[in-house]
């Protein structure tokens, strides 16, 4: 047994699962789902009421999980109920996080009908309702994903954020770097490469942009239909299947995917360590004033959840 509890029966089925599929790493997405992209897009874009341009839009994702659907029971995630964390109170806090510590970004939530119905848009917060099924929250996440960044909303550089992953510091000059899309990356025994609950989109390159996150979503489609994928993890769909497609996007065209081709020229994809920009493996006590100095993202995964008053008494965004 390892430090995480793991059997080695646990690690060989995540590298097993890993490998399925980077072997089912596609960038095809069918003219059917290009056009559900494209139809969610539409339902995405701005109104004329309040859409300001920001230097940075922050996006979350939320939807309301039914019970039915809300325990998670995978080889390397075990007996975790997301019906027992208060989302809207991460998401709520999440906002207000983003825009104490960048005043001049931009929150979009992408939910469903249900979730915060009693918030409203404000200057530097848009609100996109969708339907959705809730019982596959992360692949309609990636589905969101790729049609955000087809959108008229994609009109400043992304940062792709969980509820539980929070900006500490401004992101902005981040995206003066010649990237398409940053993904976070982590050297920790047993776990997935690439982790995808923080992402970034640049605006350099648009088409590129899209090209990955329509791959990453074809990715997504072709996984759930592998046997490999399927006798490890069931139902991708719901759990599971977002961390796979995005660690295959990664390494399915060049290894950590330093380039990927886009069929009309390269996408820069770029890896961001997670000590920087996706900050889970701290304890407690670390969360302080100076962890503000350390990294940009902290990222208060599972049972760190309930640091959210530390974190408040750092960002001192109380209210």
């Amino acid at each position: 047994m390892n430090k995480q509890g793991w059997s080695d029966e646990v690690f060989e089925q995540v590298r097993q699962g890993v490998y399925a599929a980077n072997r089912a790493f596609t960038e095809h997405l069918s003219a059917e789902w290009q056009q559900r992209v494209l139809q969610r897009a539409s339902e995405l874009a701005p109104r004329d009421s309040a859409c300001p341009r920001a230097d940075v839009n922050v996006v979350l994702f939320h939807v309301k999980i039914p019970e039915s659907a809300s325990a998670v029971n995978a080889p390397d995630i075990r007996n975790i109920d997301h019906g027992l964390v208060d989302y809207e109170a991460l998401i709520r806090l999440n906002i207000r996080v983003a825009h104490q510590t960048n005043p001049r970004c931009r929150v979009i939530l992408i939910t469903d009908h249900e979730f915060l119905a009693d918030v409203v848009e404000a200057d530097r917060l848009t609100i996109r309702r969708l339907s959705v099924n809730g019982a596959e929250p992360m692949f309609e996440r990636v589905w969101a994903m790729a049609a955000y960044v087809e959108s008229e909303l994609f009109d400043a550089p992304t940062v792709f954020l969980d509820s539980d992953a929070f900006l500490l510091r401004p992101i902005h000059n981040l995206f003066a770097n010649d990237f398409d899309v940053g993904l976070t990356h982590r050297d920790i025994v047993g776990q997935m490469p690439i982790n995808e609950g923080v992402i970034f989109a640049n605006t350099l390159d648009r088409k590129a942009v899209s090209a990955v996150l329509r791959s990453y979503l074809a990715t997504y489609l072709a996984i759930e239909a592998s046997p490999e994928v399927g006798a490890i993890y069931s139902n991708v769909r719901r759990w599971r299947g977002g961390q796979l497609s995005v660690n295959a996007i990664a390494n399915g065209g060049q290894v950590y995917a330093s380039s990927m081709d886009n069929g009309a020229g390269v996408a820069r994809v770029v890896r961001l360590p997670c000590s920087a920009y996706n900050l889970s493996q701290i304890g407690e006590g670390e969360v302080r004033p100076a962890l503000r100095d350390r990294c940009v993202v902290l990222h208060l995964k599972g049972s760190r959840k309930h640091w959210t008053e530390r974190l408040v008494d750092v960002i001192g965004c109380a209210g």
